[in-house]
């Protein structure tokens, strides 16, 4: 039981890290009004994490890799089939992307732009995000490299331009959502119709 307990205050306090954090800004939050947010006294606080650095990477490492792990170790096995449509997977990718972000997209999207912010005076911050970028570059580029290769990409733009673009147009949407949070996020899958030759699944019609 006691282990269960310190299992869901430590949940707590990344939960509550997250929603302060996208509210306020890392720099602005403090371990007190952490651990006041879950009722908890700060002592506690430091039973799970040694310092408020740690409990920022923890957030980072649950709360904002958006499922990176989990994808590249189901679509390779997908796009491996000769018959395999890459619209679709490319769509199931971008799909899992938005559905990371949680319920309140909002929030994340926040939260996210902070630690963008906070980067630019904590290297192990700033590293982070840029392998983050380079972890999901590498898979994306994957996708659109097979798509080229089954004639379902076009080829006459760079393989790499086309990941820049993809990577381009999902971070612009979750800016553009901080703004106007009423915008059809689904209007994405129909941005990048112009790097498609055909749709596969078409091709039975």
């Amino acid at each position: 039981m006691k282990s269960s307990t310190g299992i869901e205050t430590k949940r707590k306090i990344l939960d509550a890290t997250f929603q302060l954090m996208a509210d306020k800004g890392f720099d602005a939050v403090s371990i007190d009004d952490i651990m006041t947010s879950i009722g908890r006294t700060k002592g506690s606080f430091y039973v799970h994490f040694k310092s408020k650095e740690e409990l920022l990477y923890e957030v980072m490492r649950t709360r904002l890799d958006r499922g990176h792990d989990r994808m590249t170790e189901e679509i390779p096995k997908e796009l491996s089939k000769d018959n395999c449509n890459v619209r679709a997977i490319l769509e199931k990718v971008i799909a899992e992307i938005h559905a990371s972000s949680g319920k309140d997209r909002l929030t994340w999207a926040f939260a996210y732009y902070h630690l963008l912010i906070h980067s630019r005076k904590d290297e192990f911050v700033r590293v982070w995000l840029e392998a983050n970028a380079d972890q999901w570059s590498t898979f994306l580029n994957i996708i659109v490299k097979r798509g080229q290769e089954l004639g379902q990409i076009r080829t006459d733009v760079d393989t790499q331009t086309i990941t820049n673009m993809l990577m381009g147009i999902v971070v612009g949407y979750d800016i553009l959502f901080m703004v106007k949070p009423q915008i059809d996020v689904s209007e994405v899958y129909h941005i990048h119709d112009w790097m498609f030759v055909n749709d596969p699944s078409s091709k039975d019609e």
